[in-house]
């Protein structure tokens, strides 16, 4: 006798549904990790005192964005790249078109100085930026918070126009695969500023129709990177 539900689930891990099935399940564990254990209230309650460094404020903010590149961009570039053998390249991280992400990156660059420089002063903005709450004691400090922030928007960018985008545009289409990954990263902002929650439903379709555009996440990187960067400097020196 079959038992419905029993068959849902099967189906759910049929050839057909693999795909598409491990590539959510990976993206929402992977969230739920980061979001829980690459805190940095994880950091300060569970790891420093075994490490004990010397600027426990950095170390934090260094351990959150190396468990968002180690757990948004790693895992799952493992996965698809040995679990179903798919290029890399395939999911954003090739050159793509550099003229195009030129371009486009231009476009934008005073858009995003503008923004920084206007929302610098936003109290809300101001309690949570920079994520290293250190990061404001001089311009050495500032320039190795900077580095970091590297780390976690590749591994932002990456897991969501590239992992879930490109990976779910391939088995569903690519429709679906941008509006996953707009409902994700929104998501995920639902801690920050509101005005920053708002924002991220453009700035996920428009970091979306470039990775998909140029052929590579590159475009999408180096602006949300620019505009983080340039946040937290006019929040620490303007």
């Amino acid at each position: 006798m079959k038992i419905p539900i029993v068959d849902d689930l099967v189906q759910l891990f049929s050839a057909t549904n693999l795909r598409p099935t491990l590539i959510l399940l990976v993206s929402v564990v992977v969230i739920v990790t980061w979001k829980t254990a690459g805190s940095q209230d994880f950091y300060h309650d569970h790891i420093a005192g075994l490490v004990q460094p010397g600027d426990p404020l950095a170390a934090a903010a260094w351990y959150q964005m190396g468990m968002a590149l180690v757990l948004l961009g790693i895992v799952p570039a493992c996965l698809m790249r040995f679990g179903f053998g798919e290029s890399l390249t395939s999911l954003g991280l090739g050159r793509g078109s550099l003229t195009a992400g030129l371009v486009l990156f231009a476009l934008a660059l005073p858009f995003i100085l503008w923004i920084g420089h206007a929302n610098a002063g936003n109290a809300e903005f101001r309690a949570v930026y920079p994520l290293n709450r250190g990061a404001c004691q001089c311009g050495s400090t500032f320039a190795a918070h900077v580095a970091s922030l590297a780390l976690f928007y590749l591994g932002w960018e990456f897991h969501f126009r590239g992992f879930l985008q490109q990976g779910l545009g391939a088995s569903l289409g690519p429709a679906a695969g941008l509006w996953v990954q707009v409902l994700a990263s929104c998501l995920l902002h639902f801690d920050r500023p509101d005005a920053e929650l708002w924002a991220s439903i453009p700035a996920a379709v428009l970091w979306g129709v470039q990775a998909k555009y140029t052929g590579a996440i590159w475009t999408g990187f180096a602006q949300h990177f620019l505009l983080g960067a340039t946040l937290d400097y006019f929040i620490c020196f303007a």
